[in-house]
């Protein structure tokens, strides 16, 4: 019994940490289309890809490390 009920809350926290993930791919997206669609020309709209891709992930890791590190 001790053994299904330990398997259903690590299948809570590979869901709470699915959750987060996909919200998080979200945010990066919307700051991806907001920066895209205010740059005039493609090569800044390149970097502009590129810089909210990292940018969002640098700022998002830290929250779903630290997440992560209490659900486990």
């Amino acid at each position: 019994m001790a053994t299904v009920w330990n398997e259903e809350i690590d299948m809570k926290h590979v869901l709470s940490l699915f959750a987060l993930s996909l919200i998080a791919t979200g945010l990066i997206g919307l700051l991806t289309l907001a920066l895209t669609t205010a740059a005039p020309t493609l090569e800044i709209r390149v970097l502009a890809v590129i810089g909210a891709v990292l940018g969002g992930y640098a700022l998002v890791q830290p929250l779903l490390n630290r997440v992560a590190r209490r659900l486990v």
